[in-house]
């Protein structure tokens, strides 16, 4: 069992638009803060397709439905300016990487990394990583993300995740 600590923080009446009396917030864990309606690992296993494959964005809506989608609803949603939002995502999260002062990768991984402007190596990387928590492995873009989180500092540094921002970080 994984304990996660939420944090309590009195409130000092701060803003222009108070919306409540309260005097204590909580910031959530990272972990229990949805970010996207589908999961992280979904997103970057879309991308890497259409990367890896060449696909165009057509095609990869067609794949995304054969190869990703086990729930019928899914992919209702799922269209062309979606996936180009998943990119851009992974875009950034690939760049804010590069400039991070964190040890995750090898430094021939680094130089790698650094000298491509491609993102299929860094997908490839996201897709393989493996990490633990409280001795629980943990894969993949997830597995990643929390290393990254922990190595900028983690919850007491109140840090900023590797892809995107929780609804408390948003402007």
């Amino acid at each position: 069992m994984l304990d996660l600590p939420v944090l309590r923080y009195l409130c000092h009446n701060k803003g222009d638009a108070r919306v409540c009396d309260h005097i204590t917030f909580s910031l959530l864990p990272h972990e229990l803060v949805p970010f996207r309606q589908l999961s992280l690992n979904f997103m970057v296993k879309a991308v890497w397709f259409k990367v890896n494959k060449h696909l165009s964005l057509p095609r990869l809506i067609d794949v995304i439905e054969d190869e990703l989608n086990h729930l019928d609803d899914v992919a209702d949603f799922i269209n062309i300016r979606t996936i180009v939002s998943w990119q851009r995502l992974i875009t950034t999260a690939f760049v804010l990487f590069l400039s991070a002062d964190v040890n995750m990768v090898s430094e021939l991984q680094y130089e790698q990394l650094h000298n491509t402007d491609n993102l299929q190596p860094f997908l490839k990387l996201l897709i393989s990583h493996q990490s633990r928590i409280n001795n629980h492995p943990i894969r993949g873009p997830d597995a990643f993300a929390w290393d990254y989180y922990q190595q900028s500092g983690g919850i007491e540094q109140n840090a900023f995740f590797l892809f995107g921002r929780t609804s408390q970080h948003r402007n």
